[in-house]
């Protein structure tokens, strides 16, 4: 059954929703630590005493983008895989996801990796056990196609955990390069063929 919000409610909502665009504004824009709320109340033309109504501090809002940000990923990457018919498929359905992911927001994560410096490694200590369970979950994702496409024949026998940190680490660490590059990026998604390559069949000639 669908709860119907009060009207209260529903402009609380609106509120937090333009709050929020404004802080990844400002954010990507100037990085976490420069910005301040007083910052990211001009950019959403709120009174600050509003801001501090919504959100205690800088460090709040953040951590609920991040988790925005996380969820939407997840979700995404979930369906893609499930629609995804074969361990191959799912793998690179999977790839591409997260490389399209981060390359329409990188602003966004551009502050993640150039202050926090790191993805799984360091998000538990900066954003707390919520968020680090939901990139664990992100790395079960993957051993559980590992393991599918064992069961099918199609992978060979392995430890699937070994091998989601494998090639998480691989996005990863390609995302990380992507992200900071001081030229011209060009496309990260163009990318998901050589990964998917590297994974699946490594650079030994046969």
């Amino acid at each position: 059954m669908t709860v119907k919000l009060s009207r209260k409610a529903r402009e609380g909502l609106v509120r937090r929703r333009e709050l929020l665009a404004a802080a990844e504004a400002v954010f990507s824009k100037n990085g976490f630590f420069k910005t301040t709320m007083a910052d990211i109340a001009e950019e959403a033309e709120f009174a600050i005493g509003t801001l501090y109504q919504i959100f205690k501090s800088k460090e709040e809002i953040y951590l609920s983008l991040v988790d925005g940000k996380v969820t939407a990923y997840l979700t995404e990457v979930e369906e893609q895989t499930r629609a995804a018919v074969g361990g191959p498929a799912k793998i690179e359905a999977l790839i591409r996801t997260k490389l399209n992911f981060f390359e329409h927001n990188r602003n966004f994560f551009r502050i993640y990796v150039a202050e926090w410096s790191g993805f799984e490694w360091t998000a538990k200590s900066a954003f707390g056990e919520r968020i680090w369970k939901k990139l664990l979950s992100h790395l079960d994702l993957i051993a559980g196609i590992v393991d599918e496409g064992v069961k099918t024949g199609e992978f060979k026998r392995l430890a699937s955990q070994e091998a989601a940190f494998a090639l998480n680490g691989m996005m990863n660490a390609t995302i990380f390069h992507w992200i900071l590059g001081n030229q011209p990026p060009g496309s990260l998604v163009a990318k998901t063929a050589l990964l998917k390559d590297l994974f699946l069949t490594g650079i030994h000639q046969a």
